[in-house]
């Protein structure tokens, strides 16, 4: 770090010393903004860990500050529920007072989503964007163990909330800044997703915005509950979230999480596969992280109660100045025995969020030296908007050509067969994470059911997160990589296994392999019942950066 702004002030001083010897024949052509560009850009493409230091952790520090003060005001001075009806009936107007043909989105700019793609759909000026501030936690109650929430309600705010009443969700993905609206219009899947399936499956009740602008009211088993069960992977092409009811579910304020290191592939999937498929007479927490082909650390985790507790053994692994968590499982492989640690709750939900599970160690190399963590955990993680509202047009074209970020749900039966392909083909990117989940047809969805269902309809599926830059890349040899035929070559085994791909990520397939990968006939069904034709464009034209212009 300190060499980069060394290195900084060094292009500085020999900017301003070539300005100040040539000033005089140079003047009538000196172009001091133009100048100052090249220096920004410069700044941004080379010295990106500077950057994220000294401008996205702290715009970050300073959003979460804004956002817990704005909640707490929220709170102390409005009525949530009224609030959130006006908010609904200023969405309802904008919808009704679009032009006709007009497709929606969101009006929020495509830099503040968590993804790490780069959204351009909505610069087409034939969308109309609509206003959608929805998030505030309307309501929770412990009595029937539901949260009612507005869309853009993050999991960080739910589990800040939920924890200290003793309560949490079923299902709790990792990153805070994932939001309700995004994990069911999308999916969500994590360590407990083994008993309780993939995130819109913990959910009771939707309220929603059609095409028209009507407000209806989604579950399970009422007049709508075709549309309920389509919601999931629409990624709001067929009606726009406006709150949802979530189940909640007694927890106590520890994890016991075991660590069991394998440095076979054999006995790793063994132990692994008994974990997965005992469910609910299982552990609560199932999750792997995998260092090579053979090196594997399998986590198992139960709540525990204080009373139970070792004390010697507490690791509070969301202090700030703690190693990044996939670093700390690491030694543990290179250990080679288990460990057995108690973590607290919250601590344990957000226990990737620190490092962004690996892809901090790319944006900032000493992020995990004990100097830096001391010194600037506390401002970590940066927010994924913020990273990609730094970049440089040039960063963000080689982060597009080079860095993979992509989740496959696989049958686990298949999942070595499909780890190979990573391997291969993303030349050796590690660690992958490993998270296990329940996987049923939710009838309707894009999203098909499991590929040999046992009797309830339900089949183990394992999601294989894939974060990082192939090898040739690390070599300086990033002409060796083709991200096109890489993902290509891996979405044909991943539909062949039955298999399919997570949409915040990159699409490469062409339009009708998409639409082999996904159930498009109910889908297309639904949008024309619900009027979302004309009003939403299709999941593929939202989601595909790289192959829907050409």
């Amino acid at each position: 770090m300190v060499v980069e702004l060394v290195s900084v002030l060094f292009a500085v001083a020999v900017s301003v010393a070539v300005v100040k010897g040539d000033n005089e024949r140079t003047k009538s052509r000196f172009d001091i903004n133009a100048m100052m560009r090249t220096f920004v850009l410069y700044v941004l493409t080379e010295h990106r860990s500077l950057v994220v230091t000294v401008f996205a952790l702290p715009m970050s520090f300073c959003w979460d500050t804004a956002r817990c003060i704005r909640a707490y005001y929220i709170k102390l001075t409005n009525d949530t529920n009224e609030l959130h009806h006006h908010r609904v009936e200023r969405i309802v107007e904008q919808v009704r007072s679009r032009p006709p043909n007009s497709p929606m989105c969101t009006a929020r700019p495509g830099w503040m989503s968590i993804s790490l793609s780069s959204r351009n759909y909505k610069k087409d000026p034939k969308w109309k964007p609509i206003e959608v501030n929805l998030s505030d936690i309307i309501s929770i109650d412990l009595k029937n163990q539901v949260v009612h929430v507005e869309s853009s309600v993050s999991i960080g705010e739910l589990t800040k909330a939920l924890l200290p009443l003793g309560y949490t969700l079923p299902i709790v993905p990792e990153m805070d800044d994932l939001t309700v609206g995004g994990l069911i219009n999308g999916t969500g899947v994590e360590s407990s997703s083994h008993r309780y399936g993939l995130f819109h499956e913990i959910c009771a009740e939707y309220e929603l915005c059609l095409g028209d602008g009507t407000v209806v009211t989604a579950t399970p088993d009422n007049e709508y509950s075709d549309l309920f069960s389509a919601i999931p992977y629409s990624y709001g092409t067929l009606a726009l979230l406006l709150s949802a009811k979530v189940r909640i579910m007694p927890c106590e304020y520890f994890v016991k999480l075991t660590y069991t290191p394998h440095t076979t592939h054999d006995s790793f999937y063994k132990e692994f596969k008994e974990c997965c498929e005992a469910r609910e007479k299982g552990p609560m927490f199932v999750e792997a992280l995998a260092y090579s082909p053979n090196d594997y650390v399998l986590m198992k985790g139960d709540f525990c109660p204080r009373g139970d507790v070792e004390a010697d053994k507490v690791n509070r692994i969301g202090l700030w100045h703690k190693p990044w968590f996939f670093k700390y499982v690491q030694s543990i492989l290179n250990g080679g025995q288990s460990v057995v640690e108690y973590i607290p709750a919250r601590d344990y939900y957000h226990r990737h969020s620190q490092s962004l599970f690996w892809e901090m160690e790319l944006m900032i190399p000493v992020g995990n030296h004990p100097l830096y963590r001391w010194l600037l955990g506390w401002l970590m993680p940066p927010k994924v908007s913020f990273l990609k509202l730094t970049q440089s047009e040039l960063t963000r074209e080689l982060t597009e050509r080079t860095h993979v970020a992509q989740d496959f749900l696989v049958p686990i039966n298949k999942m070595d067969y499909i780890m190979e392909v990573c391997h291969k083909e993303f030349q050796e990117i590690y660690p992958l994470w490993i998270c296990p989940h329940d996987h049923a047809d939710t009838g309707g969805s894009l999203l098909k059911g499991p590929i040999e269902p046992d009797k309830d309809g339900r089949q183990m599926y394992v999601d294989i997160g894939v974060y990082g830059l192939p090898k040739c890349v690390h070599e300086k040899r990033e002409e060796d990589f083709s991200m096109t035929e890489s993902m290509r070559k891996v979405m044909g085994e991943i539909q062949a296994v039955g298999g399919f791909q997570m949409l915040y990520a990159d699409v490469y397939s062409k339009r009708e392999e998409f639409e082999k990968m996904f159930n498009h006939v109910d889908y297309r069904k639904l949008r024309q019942k619900y009027k979302a034709e004309g009003a939403f464009k299709e999941v593929y034209d939202k989601m595909n950066v790289c192959l829907s212009n050409k």
